[in-house]
């Protein structure tokens, strides 16, 4: 993502487009397209109100490098309560909302300001009052906000209209806007939030991003490999095991990856004692992490927690039933 809360504040407040694309300007705008209400504040509110409208301009705009999940998630939410009096929700008209999101916009409805439509997209907001947060912290996770399951793209928003989170759970990029003042008070009520928080242009959150864009395009090369191997599976079985192998023992994470998918998905049974003892090696610490994730211990720790999803859940496929048919 690119620009600063600079660039969102000079962004014009018009437009309607797609609120999945991820320029931060660009959804502040969106989000402001529709002028604040006046609710009555707490006293609470007021007080964080009066501490921080001097230092508006000091705003910065940071990267949340990794998902808030759990607890985590939760404290956010109970953080963003006193500095924030609006939620926002997206339905996209055009896909399925399933059961689930129906009842969750059921369970929301009390709390239900406004709503618009606009191409094809409805955008609600609710007033983010203890029962408002109580629905919202049923969610797993920051990015569990999308369809079929959920509506999509929980941002929460100021008094004065302006974004103090915004998220795009499609693809999984979420940054909030902060001042010192505002900083402060989430890393005392949310450490675990702040820790994973990294000011835009940083080459934290630069990593991030190119992260997260490296496997969305290791997604489309995993699938043309399993289309290939599973023309040579019949005669080719042996030759394709000994390829993978090799790719397990790669240590490059592009070919390691590949070879979890295409074995886990063709159940080659026979690399069964190869991830077996990859992750038992990854659970003792004996797998080294990629040197690009040594200065950052948040992107160290979520390359090696999903490594290990992908190894469960390849060991899991070979366990359950034979080899596909092809």
């Amino acid at each position: 993502m690119s620009g600063g809360a600079g660039a969102a504040a000079s962004a014009p407040a018009q437009g309607v487009a797609d609120v999945r694309r991820p320029a931060p300007w660009y959804h502040r705008a969106r989000l402001m397209d529709t002028p604040p209400e006046e609710p009555q504040r707490s006293r609470d509110s007021r007080f964080v109100a009066r501490l921080s409208a001097a230092d508006v301009s000091g705003r910065k705009t940071y990267d949340l490098v990794d998902e808030p999940v759990g607890d985590d998630y939760r404290a956010l939410l109970l953080c963003a309560r006193p500095q924030c009096d609006t939620a926002v929700l997206s339905v996209d008209t055009t896909r399925e909302l399933a059961g689930p999101g129906r009842e969750l916009l059921g369970r929301l409805a009390p709390s239900l300001r406004s709503e618009a439509i606009s191409a094809g997209v409805r955008r609600l907001r609710y007033e983010l009052s203890g029962a408002c947060i109580e629905v919202l912290g049923t969610a797993p996770g920051l990015f569990a906000w999308m369809q079929p399951d959920r509506p999509e793209n929980l941002c929460l928003l100021r008094p004065d209209g302006s974004p103090w989170i915004v998220s795009i759970a499609g693809d999984r990029i979420g940054y909030v806007e902060l001042s010192p003042f505002e900083k402060l008070l989430l890393g005392r009520a949310a450490p675990g939030v702040a820790a994973v928080l990294a000011h835009q242009g940083a080459t934290d959150a630069i990593l991030a991003a190119l992260e997260r864009r490296l496997e969305s395009g290791a997604e489309a090369v995993q699938a043309g490999m399993l289309d290939y191997a599973r023309t040579v599976l019949d005669e080719g079985r042996e030759g394709l095991v000994v390829a993978l192998r090799d790719w397990l023992g790669s240590g490059e994470q592009v070919r390691v990856t590949a070879a979890l998918h295409v074995a886990g998905r063709l159940r080659l049974t026979e690399l069964g004692p190869d991830l077996s003892r990859l992750l038992d090696a990854l659970r003792r610490g004996e797998v080294a992490v990629p040197a690009v994730y040594r200065s950052n211990m948040v992107l160290g720790a979520r390359w090696r927690a999903h490594l290990t999803g992908q190894l469960t859940e390849a060991l899991d496929a070979l366990r359950s039933r034979p080899a596909p048919s092809v």
